[in-house]
C-alpha cells in the first residue's frame, strides 16, 4: 500500500496532452477509498481563481514536469482540479506548492460552489525524495493554517528523512480559501454565514485530504495530527481507514462519544486550568499583587480600548491563561506584567496593551472562535450551547471562586486566568469577532451536527497508530484521551509528563521517532 501509483493524477505535460485527452489508469478496479485519478484533462487558468490560481509558467514538481495550467481528477468524492504553484528553497528544505479546487459541500459535490485547498510539499534538500511516501500533517486548531517552515529543524527534519511531508492548510485557513471577518460578512445573513462555517469541521477537512491523496496518486499515506489534528485523525480513521498506512497523534485524542461532549470536556479542563494557575502563582509569587492591581483597575474602569480596537476587560484579560498550557507560556505572562502601568498617568501602558493585542490570535483566525465548541459535537442532536460559559458559572459558584475576578480582588485572593475556552463576551470585546456575533450564536445553538466518529469502525481499526499523550495537558484531558485510546483497536499510547501540549515544538523529532517506533512495533508492547 505504500507504493506510489505508477500513474500519478497530474503527471501531464501540456505540450503533449490535448484538453480532451484522457489517460487510462495503470491499476484496474481499485477500491473506492483508494481510487486515484480516472479521468484527466488539462485546464486553462480559471478567471475565478484569483491570485492563488495557476500561472502560465511551467514549473517542475518534486517528481517531474507538471503543467501549471493544471488537470482535473475524477476522485471518489467528486471532480477536483489540481495545479502546482511556486517551488521554493529554505535552509535544508525544498518546498512545492499544490492547489486543489474541491467541493465546498460534499453533499452537493457536483454543485457550483468550490473552494481552494492548499498544501505545501516539504522535502529534504539533502536527499532524493522522489520515491518517498507522503506524510500528511494535520494542524492544531481548529482554524489555524499549517506552520510555514523557515529551515529543516525540529520534527520536520526527522520526518523528511523518510517522507515527503504535506503541510495542509485546512479549509478556511491560510491559502485554503481563508475565512475572515470580511469574507464571512460578504456571505449575507448570520444564518448564511453559519451554514457556510458549519462546512469547515473535521469531516470535510478529512474529505479534502482524501481528494488530495487521490490527486497525488497515492494508494495510502501516513498522517500526523497535532492537537485538533489528532481529532481529524480519529475522523479519518472513522471515515477512510483503508486510505491510511499509519497514523501518529500528538496530544490530540478526543472523546468520540455520540452527542455533544463539550460540557464534560470543560468540567475536566477547568480543573486543569486551576492547577496551572496554582503553579503560576507558586512560581511567580511576586506577580500576585501586580496582577491584582491590573484587574482592580479594569474592574473600576470596566474596560479599556487597546491599540487594535479590542476591549480589554477583566474577563478578556483572564483569557490569557490559555498560554499556561504551553512551554514558556507562564514566562510570557510573567514578563508581560513586569511594568503594566504608565507611572506618570497611572493608566495601563501602551506596551502592556500592545502585548495583550499580540496574544489575541482569534482576531486573525476567527474560525477558531466560532467553531471551537462544535469540535465536540458528533451527531446526537445536541448543541454545544456555550458550554465553557455555563461550566465556568458552575465552577465559580461551587468549586473555585478565584475565576471570578471581582470576588478575588475583593477578598484578597489571587485572580485565576481561564484556559482554552471561547466565551460569548469575546464577540463583544474582540474587534474582528463583533460582526460575527449572530453567526456564532447560530452555531452555538445548532443541534443537527453530523457524526464525526464511528465507534464501530474504530473498534475494528486496521491502521497502525500511536499517540503521545501528555500527562499534564491543559487542552486535551488525559482521562478522556485514555478512554478514547481504549476504543481504537491497536492504538498504542505513550503517556509522558516530560512535555506539555506543545511537545511537538519542544522536542518534536524525539517524540515523532518514539511514536513511529510504537506504531510500527519497533518498540514492543510492554
Amino acid at each position: 500500500g505504500g507504493r506510489m501509483l505508477r500513474l500519478g493524477a497530474c503527471r501531464l505535460v501540456a505540450a503533449r496532452t490535448t484538453p480532451a485527452q484522457t489517460v487510462p489508469r495503470s491499476r484496474p478496479n481499485p477500491r473506492p477509498s483508494q481510487r486515484a485519478a480516472r479521468h484527466l484533462t488539462t485546464l486553462k487558468p480559471s478567471a475565478t481563481m484569483g491570485d492563488s490560481g495557476p500561472s502560465g509558467a511551467h514549473l517542475r514538481s518534486s517528481r517531474e514536469n507538471v503543467s501549471s495550467s493544471g488537470c482535473v481528477v475524477d476522485t471518489s468524492l467528486g471532480r477536483v482540479r489540481h495545479w502546482v504553484g511556486h517551488r521554493d528553497v529554505v535552509s535544508g528544505l525544498h518546498l512545492q506548492e499544490h492547489f486543489f479546487e474541491v467541493p465546498l459541500d460534499y453533499e452537493d459535490a457536483q454543485g457550483a460552489r468550490k473552494i481552494t485547498v492548499f498544501c505545501r510539499e516539504v522535502t529534504s534538500s539533502r536527499r532524493d525524495a522522489s520515491a518517498l511516501p507522503y506524510l500528511l500533517y494535520l494542524q492544531g486548531g481548529p482554524g489555524f493554517e499549517s506552520p510555514r517552515p523557515f529551515d529543516s529543524g525540529g520534527w520536520v527534519d526527522k520526518a523528511t528523512e523518510s517522507f515527503r511531508v504535506l503541510l495542509l492548510d485546512q479549509r478556511g485557513t491560510g491559502l485554503s480559501t481563508p475565512l475572515t471577518t470580511a469574507s464571512l460578512r460578504a456571505l449575507g445573513t448570520a444564518r448564511e454565514q453559519a451554514s457556510h462555517l458549519a462546512l469547515h469541521r473535521a469531516d470535510n477537512i478529512v474529505r479534502d485530504a482524501e481528494c488530495v491523496r487521490q490527486c497525488l496518486g497515492q494508494a495510502q499515506w501516513s498522517t500526523i495530527g497535532q492537537s485538533f489534528g489528532g481529532f481529524c485523525t480519529l475522523t479519518y480513521l472513522s471515515l477512510f481507514p483503508s486510505s491510511l498506512r499509519e497514523s501518529f497523534v500528538f496530544g490530540g485524542l478526543p472523546p468520540v462519544d455520540a452527542g455533544c461532549t463539550a460540557h464534560r470536556v470543560y468540567s475536566y479542563l477547568f480543573k486543569r486550568v486551576r492547577a496551572q494557575n496554582e503553579k503560576f502563582y507558586a512560581r511567580f509569587p511576586q506577580d500576585r499583587e501586580r496582577i491584582a492591581r491590573v484587574f482592580s483597575h479594569l474592574l473600576e474602569r470596566r474596560s479599556v480600548e487597546t491599540p487594535a480596537g479590542n476591549i480589554l476587560s477583566a474577563k478578556s484579560l483572564q483569557c490569557l491563561g490559555i498560554r499556561f498550557g504551553s512551554a514558556q507560556g507562564m514566562e510570557q505572562i510573567h514578563f508581560m506584567f513586569e511594568r503594566p502601568f504608565e507611572e506618570s498617568t497611572g493608566e495601563l501602558s501602551y506596551k502592556f496593551l500592545r502585548d495583550y493585542d499580540s496574544l489575541v490570535s482569534v482576531d486573525t483566525n476567527v474560525l477558531y472562535a466560532v467553531l471551537h465548541e462544535s469540535i465536540y459535537c458528533s451527531g446526537g442532536g445536541e448543541p454545544s450551547g456555550w458550554a465553557a460559559e455555563s461550566t465556568r458559572k458552575q465552577v465559580e459558584a461551587s468549586e473555585c471562586r478565584e475565576f471570578d475576578a471581582a470576588w478575588a480582588c475583593k477578598e484578597g485572593r489571587p485572580v485565576y486566568f481561564t484556559g482554552e475556552m471561547i466565551f460569548p463576551f469575546m464577540f463583544d470585546e474582540i474587534k474582528q469577532l463583533r460582526p460575527l456575533q449572530e453567526a456564532a450564536e447560530v452555531i452555538a445553538m445548532k443541534s443537527d451536527w453530523p457524526k464525526l466518529y464511528d465507534e464501530d469502525e474504530l473498534a475494528r481499526n486496521p491502521v497502525r497508530c500511536a499517540a503521545a499523550v501528555y500527562y499534564e495537558d491543559m487542552y486535551v484531558e488525559l482521562a478522556l484521551s485514555m478512554e478514547t485510546a481504549a476504543k481504537v483497536s491497536g492504538m498504542r499510547t505513550w503517556v509522558t509528563s516530560e512535555y506539555m501540549h506543545s511537545g511537538i515544538r519542544e522536542n518534536g523529532a524525539v517524540i515523532l521517532q518514539k511514536v513511529m517506533n510504537m506504531a510500527r512495533g519497533v518498540e514492543p508492547i510492554r
